[in-house]
């Protein structure tokens, strides 16, 4: 049980890893489709991951407003899409929708882990 912990919470403070190694794993048999799915389970990791590493890095926790800010793009991304086409295809907006929240949040934890990384450097040379 304690291997199981382990790796998720490896997969929890680096998604990336997990990227990798589905799209290693689904290369032979996906092809270019595999990005597509590493990318699907990366964001359900990222959900966690973002607002896990805010609080390890400044002990607040925001939870609540990454959830928020999701229902609000999925709302935005919804009106945006009424207007266009009038008629919804459910499948391309959850696609759609899931595809910004990967990028998103992609870019929140990098951003989240440089700034780390920076302030880590910062405190171990006493600056």
């Amino acid at each position: 049980m304690d291997i199981l912990y382990t790796i998720g919470a490896v997969l929890i403070f680096a998604p990336f890893i997990a990227f990798l190694l589905v799209v290693l794993i689904a290369r032979k048999k996906m092809k270019y489709q595999s990005i597509g799915l590493a990318a699907d389970l990366t964001t359900f990791l990222l959900f966690f991951s973002v607002p896990v590493s805010i609080k390890a890095i400044w002990e607040i926790d925001i939870t609540a407003l990454v959830y928020l800010i999701a229902i609000l793009i999925a709302i935005v991304l919804l009106v945006i899409e009424w207007r266009q086409t009038k008629e919804i295809e459910i499948l391309r907006y959850i696609r759609q929708t899931w595809r910004m929240y990967f990028v998103l949040l992609a870019l929140a934890y990098s951003s989240i882990w440089a700034v780390g990384i920076v302030l880590s450097l910062l405190h171990f040379f006493r600056i």
